[in-house]
C-alpha cells in the first residue's frame, strides 16, 4: 500500500500550508492513503512493501513524536520526502538564542528524517546539489522541477495588461524589503498580507488579501514578479539567496492562474522559465519597464500561451506525480 503522512492545518489568507494540502489531495488522487503517527501502532502498522510520503519538514508535533517513537530508524517500509523548505539551507547563520534553538531543531529534522529516507523529491537540481553538498546521495534525489497549485473553481477569463505586474505573497518586511523600494514603472498590483497600503507611490495598487484559493481569480495584469530579500536591485538576503536553490510557491500561483512570470536570473527558476519559455528573466527590478517595452503584442501572448501550458499541469498536480513515479520505479 502507499500512505502519505496526514497533517493538520490551520485556512488562512496567506499561502501558508497551501502547498501541503494540495500535495495531499494529489497524493489521494493517485492512490495514496491517510496515515496517522499516533502513539499506538495498532492500527498503523506499515508492512514491508508499503511506501509511505513524510511532507518536510515535519511539522512540530510528527518531529516530535518520530524522534520518540523511532518511527524511520528501524523499518522495513519505504519512505520518500517530499522536501518543501530546508531552513538550514535559507538560515546558515546564527545570530541569537532563538536561531540557536531552531539550529537544533533543524539539526534534528535533517538527522532523524533527511538522512533515513530512501528517497527525497527536492525542488530542482540546484536544491539536489545542496544537499547532496549535506552529505546527502545524489541517486536517492528526485527534482521536482516546480510545485502544483490546485484551484477550485477556476475560471479561464482573464483580462491581460502587459504593463501590470502582479506582486503576492506575505509582505513581512524581514522577508521583503524591496517591496518598498520598487521602481517608478510599470504599475504594480500588489495582493497579500503584511503590506503598508498608506500613502503608496501613483504605479503601486494594493488590492487586498484573499485566502490561496480565491486569489487566483482575482489576478488581472500581465505579469507576475517572483522575487525577495533586501533589494529591488538583486535578490539579497537570506531570503534572496534562497531563491538560488528554491520553488517560490507564487510562481506556481502566477502559472496555475494563467500568467507569465518574471524571475531573478540567478534564481533557481530562470531554468524552468528558459525551458517553457513562461516568461521573462531580469537582473533587477529596474530593468522590467524596459524589457517590457521590447515585448509586443505577438511575444505577449506566446508567452501566455506557454504559461497556459505550464498552468493546466500545476492545476492537475502533474510535476508532483511524474515525481511519485519516478521514486517508485527508481527506489
Amino acid at each position: 500500500m502507499k500512505y502519505f503522512l496526514k497533517e493538520t492545518y490551520v485556512k488562512a489568507n496567506h499561502a501558508g500550508p497551501k502547498a501541503r494540502m494540495d500535495a495531499e489531495k494529489i497524493m489521494l488522487d493517485n492512490g495514496y492513503r491517510e496515515y496517522y503517527l499516533t502513539e499506538s501502532q495498532k492500527n498503523n502498522h506499515l508492512n514491508q512493501n508499503d511506501v509511505i510520503i513524510l511532507q518536510f519538514p515535519l511539522l512540530w508535533q510528527s518531529l516530535k513524536k518520530q524522534i520518540r517513537m523511532k518511527f524511520l530508524k528501524k523499518r522495513s517500509f519505504k519512505a520518500y520526502l517530499l522536501v518543501h523548505d530546508i531552513e538550514s539551507l535559507r538560515n546558515k547563520k546564527i545570530t541569537s538564542f532563538s536561531d540557536f534553538k531552531y539550529s537544533i531543531i533543524h539539526f534534528l529534522q535533517n538527522k532523524t528524517v533527511l538522512e533515513r529516507v530512501d528517497g527525497i523529491i527536492a525542488h530542482n537540481d540546484k536544491m539536489k546539489a545542496e544537499l547532496v553538498k549535506m552529505g546527502i546521495n545524489k541517486d536517492k534525489i528526485v527534482p521536482l522541477d516546480i510545485f502544483d497549485y490546485l484551484i477550485p473553481n477556476f475560471n479561464e477569463d482573464k483580462n491581460y495588461d502587459k504593463d501590470k505586474i502582479l506582486l503576492a505573497g506575505n509582505f513581512d518586511i524581514r522577508k521583503t524589503r524591496y517591496a518598498r523600494e520598487l521602481p517608478e514603472k510599470p504599475e504594480f498590483e500588489v495582493y497579500g498580507i503584511n503590506f503598508e497600503s498608506e500613502h503608496l507611490p501613483n504605479n503601486v495598487h494594493y488590492k487586498g488579501a484573499f485566502t490561496p484559493d480565491e486569489l487566483p481569480n482575482q489576478l488581472q495584469g500581465g505579469f507576475g514578479l517572483v522575487w525577495d530579500g533586501d533589494s529591488p536591485h538583486t535578490c539579497s538576503g537570506m531570503y534572496g539567496e534562497y531563491l538560488k536553490m528554491n520553488n517560490p510557491h507564487k510562481a506556481s500561483l502566477y502559472l496555475a492562474s494563467g500568467f507569465p512570470i518574471i524571475v531573478w536570473s540567478q534564481s533557481a527558476l530562470a531554468d524552468f522559465v528558459g525551458k517553457n519559455h513562461c516568461g521573462i528573466i531580469v537582473d533587477s527590478l529596474f530593468e522590467i519597464a524596459d524589457c517590457l517595452n521590447t515585448i509586443d503584442e505577438e511575444d505577449f501572448q506566446e508567452l501566455i500561451k506557454n504559461s497556459k501550458i505550464a498552468g493546466e499541469k500545476l492545476r492537475n498536480g502533474y510535476f508532483l506525480k511524474k515525481a511519485l513515479e519516478k521514486c517508485e520505479r527508481k527506489f
